[in-house]
């Protein structure tokens, strides 16, 4: 799992973090909205054919979108 917390609070930025950091609004935007299709793909794919790599992927497309909704929070309230 990418996000693990270290017992003093303080909890490092993960690879994905720093690659969303560096990314534009607009960007990040397009990106949360194709990740939201991805989890939605890959769900419906594993209804259907019940292959765990399938959770595996949308697992991956939830963990992009939750990075992407901090850093949008944290923008929002930095004030862009």
């Amino acid at each position: 799992m990418i996000f693990k917390k270290k017992t003093d609070g303080h909890q490092p930025q993960t690879k994905l973090e720093k690659r969303v950091a560096s990314i534009s609004t607009p960007e990040l935007v397009m990106w949360a909205e194709n990740s939201l299709f991805v989890i939605g793909k890959e769900v419906t794919g594993w209804m259907r054919t019940h292959d765990h790599a399938l959770l595996d992927e949308a697992d991956l497309g939830a963990e992009a979108l939750y990075a992407i909704t901090q850093e949008l929070k944290r923008r929002a309230n930095n004030g862009f």
